[in-house]
């Protein structure tokens, strides 16, 4: 038990979490909720005479009395909050504090890291051109991962090394693979950032983590899965000209959802068949050809599926208001 910052038996760590939770401003309903997940790993470690908790007897618990696999991507809601509630245990055994008890509508950066930290998101929006949206998720882990360190005694960026990093990490076990693979990438970035700035830092070893091992979806679609795809798709409706269109140009053109969401009637070019794009991630202008089962596909929208108005964007939802899409839409939104 030496490697954890709270030394205590799964019947005394249980309450000490719960007042810290409570302590943190989580509401009653939150933590109510947790409570039961936890009273059921209570149950079931006396029961099999465990006395201090280890991520087998966590696993154990989630896989046989709740039927969850502790790495599974796409949980329903009440399976992600047991799931949730054990990974707290886990992570404030080993850490003795919550990484993520940040609001989501506010990310605080402990202010002895405040100065290195706006120079490093000021490099982003200016070197790197990195959209608002990026910008706001590299805060986010920034202050998720530096209030870890705050709240284990680290006032200078210079004193973390490889192991309190090892220790950070650790508190993820459980959480996928992506979301461990994308908060690695966040810090790496900015520690060779601070390096650079700070040439006092000591270097740290980042682990990798293969994302694409084990993955239940395909990483591509074949020519023919695509046309099976396009050919279930009922043209006869608004919706399904305009779900049809957005699917063929990310088939044919690799274009991202959110450039798709984004794509403007002025940047369709059919007198010089060409589509003429900034891209949404790299701000990097993109011409394409303007294949013709693309232009017919879009000009069929346009026409007979498209709503009248006024709007600049070409794919809009299909009730009032005629908007344009979401960020969380793509297809068979209406």
């Amino acid at each position: 038990m030496d490697t954890y910052a709270k030394k205590l038996p799964i019947t005394e760590l249980i309450p000490d979490l719960d007042s810290y939770m409570v302590s943190m401003g989580y509401s009653e309903s939150t933590v109510g909720n947790f409570r039961k997940a936890w009273r059921a790993l209570k149950n079931h470690a006396l029961r099999n005479g465990i006395e201090y908790l280890t991520k087998d007897a966590a696993y154990g618990l989630l896989k046989e009395h709740y039927n969850i696999d502790p790495l599974e991507l796409h949980l329903g809601e009440y399976h992600s909050l047991i799931r949730r509630a054990m990974m707290l245990l886990l992570e404030y055994q080993i850490s003795g504090c919550i990484s993520g008890g940040i609001q989501r509508s506010v990310y605080v950066i402990p202010p002895q890291f405040e100065d290195i930290c706006d120079q490093y998101l000021l490099y982003l929006k200016n070197d790197k051109m990195l959209k608002d949206t990026s910008i706001k998720n590299h805060k986010k882990s920034l202050a998720q991962a530096l209030c870890f360190f705050a709240g284990h005694g680290i006032t200078n960026l210079s004193d973390i090394d490889t192991e309190a990093m090892n220790l950070y990490l650790v508190s993820f076990a459980g959480l996928s693979k992506s979301y461990i693979s994308n908060m690695i990438n966040i810090l790496k970035r900015f520690f060779e950032f601070a390096m650079r700035e700070k040439p006092d830092m000591p270097p740290i070893s980042f682990p990798s983590v293969s994302v694409y091992k084990d993955r239940k979806i395909p990483e591509y679609y074949s020519a023919e899965e695509i046309k099976l795809i396009l050919a279930a798709i009922d043209r006869a409706n608004p919706l399904g000209k305009r779900d049809y269109a957005m699917i063929l140009l990310a088939a044919k053109y690799g274009m991202r959802i959110g450039d798709i969401r984004q794509l403007k009637l002025s940047e369709i070019d059919f007198v010089g068949n060409t589509i003429n794009i900034v891209q949404q991630k790299t701000c990097k202008p993109l011409t394409q050809p303007l294949l013709p089962d693309v232009g017919w596909a879009l000009i069929d929208y346009l026409q007979y599926g498209r709503p009248k108005s006024e709007s600049p964007f070409v794919f809009l939802r299909l009730v009032t208001p005629y908007e344009k899409l979401g960020d969380n839409d793509f297809v068979n939104i209406t």
